[in-house]
């Protein structure tokens, strides 16, 4: 079976290192896991200790026998930033939905002065060419608002499970973070 399996749920996550990718797609993974559902996770990261481009793919369903996902095959693509997102929009099949968070984080290339970073609009219209279905917010700032910058990731999870995409309860979700961070929820 390949990836354009119609029962199988599949999403990409796509970011830079340090944003908490590969923790997002475990802990996403984990609560599948919870459910009884089958599951499988791929990761392709560069430099992703040094602000690398990250994409994990979390594969869902019964017919999920390998992580990767083809081109044009994934019900979701979850960005943690918009030129990550764009860098990926590939993936995302027709009539699929991205979940994009609009704060940016420079590229050393840009930071360095040699590349410049595109124009917000001009990604939003080369997102819509792939698809129109575009959940955007700023996670970062709702992270912090929430209490720690370090919580993006799972501001985005949040994201995914309101999406009811991925088929995974809240329930499920709050015990699986629970579980990877059982520090934070100590009383």
């Amino acid at each position: 079976m390949n990836s354009n399996t119609s029962n199988t749920i599949n999403i990409a996550i796509a970011g830079v290192g340090g944003q908490g990718v590969l923790t997002l797609a475990e802990i996403l993974a984990k609560a599948a896991l919870s459910e009884g559902l089958n599951v499988r996770v791929g990761e392709i990261h560069g430099m992703a200790q040094r602000g690398g481009h990250v994409v994990c793919t979390v594969r869902i369903g019964d017919e999920a026998s390998g992580p990767v996902i083809d081109a044009g095959a994934a019900n979701l693509l979850v960005g943690f930033e918009p030129i990550e997102t764009l860098r990926e929009i590939h993936l995302v099949k027709k009539g699929g939905y991205v979940l994009m968070s609009s704060h940016i984080q420079y590229p050393v290339a840009v930071s360095m002065g040699k590349a410049e970073y595109p124009d917000h609009k001009d990604i939003i219209a080369s997102i819509k060419k792939f698809t129109d279905k575009i959940i955007e917010i700023d996670a970062q700032k709702i992270a912090i608002e929430a209490g720690s910058s370090r919580s993006l990731n799972m501001v985005m999870f949040g994201g995914i499970i309101g999406t009811d995409i991925a088929l995974i309860s809240k329930d499920s979700a709050l015990q699986a973070i629970s579980e990877a961070f059982p520090k934070k929820f100590e009383k």
